[in-house]
């Protein structure tokens, strides 16, 4: 059954036709949380709307930090960098599942505009992420003035009301959406009156010892004892929405599952992750090629896109772990899928891989060219090392880090196999697509690189009887 086929009511997208429906509300504890992992078990009641949220906090153990309003969010992510994996279930049965989901949520909020990113996403996931104007120097960038609270023209800081502190009754409280978490859920609502299988959401967070910084929470200063977060196990809740409509409505549900059966297609999310190695002892002013192949995991599946993050491994104060490094000389690359090779040569211009992506994403990227890629710092006439003219304020500091740690943290590349906007994907049949690329290691760009393939590929069930049948 496609999108067009199901209910209405199933479809999360505002309705142009009244209906009448009660909204129950309902905030729904763990089932079973600890500092690793924490799990809810959903009623089995009216339809589950996408909108409702997960709202959590988190908390750094260094009282000094704290006090001193030291401790925030990774600008990029948010909260959501503090969230390992997500697993949604009916029964034992796995429904949808996304590893590494910090850096997918910051890389997906790239599309949102600057209004989205202040008035909407930092109020929920406390990422203060807007890029504009430097306050201090025309015609260079710094973290926009609406967003940070600026004390003078080159000291910017996050909002206290987004700062974490130590006091798990004081703190504010963050949160995400279903469709956010679950990326099966911004296409389809759950109808859990039909189901007989208790359907669970389980959350494995992400864990920062001492003396690791940058996964969960960022610091202006070292503190002075421990880098380590911890979580507020009271404060995980489910706040949600189950939407009952008119009885035929409902009904009409009801009879195709208990008869025929539904079938209900959705998105899902796998991943891949490989390493390449950087040949090293590269001198001033040099630099030295590689030619690497990887293979991503998709043999089977019906791919709809596949998205491309990486990263240098060195650590970044303002973003952590939730960026997506840009090299200085920008990678060639090309795929091939189904013994077809995508591009008749390998793209080479970062506008062009920029494109794709937006493609992917179904909205241009709001992010200035400077986030996206190092092209407009660079000047190769005057030396390979890069990075001559850097665009970020140097004189302007947010949290006590440099402007600059913020450019190239959106560097996403992709490859979109929907055959037309919002079409099918495409069958991978028995090999993996495989992923060719062409590096340039320089003397400001030779550590190795981690990069995470996130493959969205069509999966199906059937609600039928009230038990769901899932696809491979």
């Amino acid at each position: 059954m496609s999108k067009s086929q199901l209910p209405d009511v199933l479809i999360p997208v505002n309705k142009t036709t009244m209906s009448n429906v009660e909204i129950y509300t309902s905030v729904l504890e763990p089932i079973n949380k600890s500092q690793r992992k924490v799990v809810w078990n959903f009623k089995q009641q009216g339809i589950l709307n996408a909108g409702s949220r997960l709202v959590m906090s988190v908390h750094p153990e260094d009282a000094a930090s704290s006090a001193a309003g030291d401790c925030f969010l990774p600008l990029t992510s948010g909260i959501a960098g503090c969230i390992d994996s997500v697993i949604l279930r009916a029964g034992t049965k796995v429904l949808s599942r996304i590893e590494h989901f910090g850096k997918y949520y910051a890389m997906r909020k790239s599309v949102h505009t600057a209004s989205q990113k202040q008035n909407l996403d930092m109020v929920f996931d406390g990422g203060v992420v807007n890029v504009s104007c430097s306050p201090n120097t025309d015609g260079l960038l710094a973290i926009d003035a609406g967003s940070a609270i600026y004390t003078n023209k080159t000291t910017a800081s996050v909002p206290d009301k987004y700062k974490v502190v130590q006091s798990q009754t004081e703190s504010s409280l963050f949160s995400l959406s279903l469709a956010d978490l679950v990326p099966m859920m911004r296409g389809l609502q759950l109808p859990l009156f039909a189901m007989e299988e208790i359907v669970s959401l389980e959350i494995n967070l992400v864990q920062q010892a001492n003396p690791e910084t940058g996964k969960t929470i960022m610091f202006r200063n070292a503190p002075g004892t421990t880098t380590a977060s911890t979580y507020s196990l009271d404060n995980f809740q489910l706040h949600l929405d189950y939407l009952e409509y008119d009885l035929p409505v409902m009904n009409n549900i009801r009879n195709q599952v208990m008869s025929d059966g539904m079938p209900l297609k959705f998105p899902d999310i796998t991943t891949t992750t490989t390493q390449l190695i950087s040949p090293g002892g590269i001198l001033t002013g040099d630099t030295k090629p590689t030619t690497d192949v990887r293979e991503v995991g998709s043999a089977g599946l019906k791919v709809n896109s596949v998205m491309v993050v990486e990263d240098n491994g060195l650590p970044n104060p303002l973003a952590g772990k939730y960026r997506s490094d840009a090299m200085i000389h920008a990678p060639h690359f090309n795929w091939r899928v189904n013994d077809r090779i995508i591009y008749p040569r390998k793209l080479t211009n970062t506008s062009h891989m920029r494109n794709e992506m937006e493609q992917i994403l179904g909205f241009p990227m709001s992010v200035c060219n400077a986030e996206y890629s190092n092209d407009v710092e660079n000047d190769f006439f005057e030396n390979k090392n890069g990075k001559q003219n850097i665009v970020f304020d140097a004189n302007v500091l947010m949290m006590g880090q440099a402007s600059s740690t913020l450019s190239g943290n959106y560097f996403i590349t992709g490859l979109d196999l929907r055959k037309g906007p919002g079409g099918e994907g495409t069958e991978v049949i028995n090999k993996n697509i495989l992923y060719e690329r062409d590096n340039t290691y320089s003397f400001n760009d030779q550590q190795n690189r981690n990069l995470i393939f996130y493959v969205e590929h069509e999966r199906s069930f059937i609600l039928k009887g009230g038990v769901v049948l899932v696809s491979s």
